[in-house]
């Protein structure tokens, strides 16, 4: 009688040893300590000073970044990001031909979120800085005319990340990759597009500076990016 009593509790023993979850990963290791990533940014510029450059409004830069986590506080986590963008658009205006070359630097603080282990969102505001070289070759001088300029705004964005791949060492994971998204707008201020000559240009008679006016590389974008953590 003492062993049909005690089987039902062997049982329930045995039940739950069974489906009781093994303790589940982490979710530290799936928050980036050192990340790196290539990808595109693709962006829109509507201002009339980048119509010189491109017969459209796109403006395609290759993308390369890094970043960290600074802070963890559950699936709250705190990251130092960068990037460099650089594209170049060329076209013509006034029977010459004219290039625009742009490299996009920003940097600062990225709040991320784990919505699941392996999918995090994200938000950051980026201070940013761009150095454009605007060129205009009419064939007639020995050197093109060129405008050189720093501008100076913020990246303002929203995102997703999610794992793609973890390699697994024993217990650890040392190496994930992600695939990135985000979309938002980057605000520049405007430049001026005065078209100095070179020295040492010839035919002094053709080499008097052109304006183009002004030129805003601002406007809404969105980079699609692989990106490998550790």
């Amino acid at each position: 009688m003492a062993l049909r009593r005690m089987l039902p509790m062997f049982a329930v023993c045995a039940v739950f040893g069974v489906v009781t979850p093994a303790r589940a990963e982490p979710l530290g290791s799936h928050q980036p300590h050192v990340e790196a990533s290539l990808g595109v940014r693709a962006s829109k510029v509507a201002d009339d000073g980048f119509n010189p450059f491109a017969d459209s409004d796109d403006l395609v830069q290759v993308s390369l970044g890094v970043g960290g986590t600074v802070l963890r506080l559950q699936r709250l986590s705190l990251a130092a990001v960068g990037f460099w963008d650089y594209g170049e658009r060329s076209s013509q205006a006034r029977g010459a031909q004219t290039s625009l070359d742009v490299h996009r630097l920003t940097v600062g603080p990225e709040l991320r979120y784990h919505l699941l282990n392996p999918l995090y969102v994200f938000a950051h505001v980026l201070p940013a800085f761009a150095h454009s070289k605007a060129s205009l070759d009419d064939s007639l001088t020995v050197a093109p005319r060129t405008a050189q300029h720093w501008a100076y705004g913020a990246d303002f964005a929203l995102g997703a990340a999610f794992e793609a791949y973890a390699l697994r060492r024993g217990e650890s994971t040392q190496l994930r990759l992600w695939a990135i998204a985000e979309g938002g707008y980057g605000y520049l201020g405007s430049t001026k597009l005065r078209m100095l000559p070179g020295a040492g240009q010839g035919a002094p008679e053709r080499t008097a500076p052109v304006d183009l006016g002004s030129l805003s590389l601002a406007g809404p974008y969105l980079r699609v990016s692989a990106a490998v953590s550790f």
